[in-house]
C-alpha cells in the first residue's frame, strides 16, 4: 500500500495501517496479493458503491479490469503462487512496482465490457439480493465494529470491493478480509525505518524468525491477521468464500441458490463473529 501511495501522491496514511495485516495474501494465508487488494482499496474510495447502467456498482468493471491486467502480468492472484518457495520475496518486487500502473489504468480506462454479459447478469441479481437486506459483507463487519457510513465514508468506500470473496470472485471471504482491516486500523503500526526493513529482508533471506514483532512494526499486525486466519478456518472450514457458501456467483444457478437457501443469514452471522473475534484479539 504504501508503494502505491507514494507513486500516486496520495497522503493518507490510515491507509497503510489499513493494509498493515494485508501482506502474505490476507493474513499472511497465501491467497490475493497485495498487489491487487491496496489498488483495490484505492478504486473503492474513488468510485464507492456508484451503479452503473447495469444496476451493478462501477468498482466491479473497474476491479475486474485491474484483476485481469494483473493477471496478465503474472499469471495468478495468489500470493503463495507468486512468492514461490524462496525466503526473499523477490518474486513480490514486481507487482508491488507494477500496482500504481495496473491501478492508474483500471481508474482512467473504459472498462465496462470487462465482465461477461452473462456474469454481469449473475453479479446483479446478487447485488440486488445483497442490496435489498442491506449486507455488504466487509461494511457489516465494520459496522459491528461502531464505524458508520455517515461518520467513516472515507473508510467505507475504501473496503466497497471487498464483497462476495472479492467482486463476487468467491476468493477470500470479505467478513475475513474486513477482520484483518480492521485489527491493523484500530491497532497497527506504521514501520518508516529502511533500516529495520531491511534487516527484516535480511532475516527472511536466512530462514529466521522475520516476524517476530520487535523486528517491525508491521508485524503485529500480520500476527493479529494470520491469529484470525486460524480462528477462521476452524469455525468456518475454510477463508475462502464459494468454499464456504458452496456457491458460484459468475452463474445465475449459484446465485440463485444462495438466495434460495438464504445463505445471507449465514453470512451476517460470520460479519458478526468476525468483528467479536476481532475485538477479542486487540484486547489481548
Amino acid at each position: 500500500m504504501q508503494t502505491i501511495l507514494d507513486i500516486s501522491s496520495i497522503d493518507k496514511q490510515w491507509l497503510v495501517r489499513l493494509s498493515a495485516g494485508m501482506p502474505g495474501g490476507i493474513g499472511n494465508t497465501g491467497f490475493e496479493c497485495g498487489g491487487v487488494t491496496s489498488p483495490l482499496v484505492l478504486l473503492g474510495m474513488r468510485f464507492g458503491l456508484d451503479n452503473n447502467d447495469h444496476h451493478l456498482p462501477v468498482i466491479f468493471d473497474k476491479g475486474h479490469a485491474l484483476c485481469q491486467s494483473f493477471l496478465a502480468c503474472h499469471r495468478t492472484l495468489q500470493c503463495r503462487d507468486i512468492r514461490g518457495k524462496d525466503h526473499f520475496p523477490r518474486h513480490c518486487i514486481m507487482p508491488v512496482l507494477r500496482s500504481p500502473e495496473l491501478f492508474q489504468d483500471a481508474l482512467n480506462g473504459n472498462h465496462r465490457d470487462t465482465i461477461p454479459a452473462n456474469v454481469k447478469v449473475a453479479y446483479s441479481r446478487l447485488y440486488a439480493h445483497l442490496a435489498e437486506n442491506g449486507f455488504h459483507c466487509s461494511q457489516a463487519v465494520l459496522s459491528h465494529l461502531s464505524y458508520t457510513p455517515t461518520e467513516h465514508r472515507e473508510l467505507f468506500d475504501a473496503t466497497s470491493a471487498f464483497m462476495g470473496g472479492t467482486l463476487f470472485m468467491g476468493k477470500t471471504c470479505s467478513a475475513f478480509t474486513a477482520g484483518v482491516m480492521a485489527l491493523g486500523l484500530l491497532a497497527g503500526e506504521i514501520e518508516n525505518s529502511p533500516m529495520r526493513v531491511i534487516r527484516l529482508l535480511a532475516i527472511m533471506t536466512i530462514g529466521g524468525n522475520a516476524f517476530d514483532e520487535k523486528i517491525n512494526k508491521f508485524n503485529r499486525s500480520m500476527n493479529r491477521g494470520y491469529k484470525l486466519s486460524k480462528w477462521f478456518v476452524k469455525e468456518f472450514g475454510s477463508t475462502q468464500c464459494q468454499a464456504i457458501t458452496q456457491c458460484d456467483f459468475s452463474d445465475l444457478t449459484g446465485v440463485n441458490n444462495y438466495i434460495e437457501g438464504d445463505c445471507i443469514t449465514r453470512c451476517k452471522q460470520i460479519a458478526e463473529k468476525v468483528a467479536i473475534k476481532v475485538q477479542t484479539i486487540i484486547s489481548m
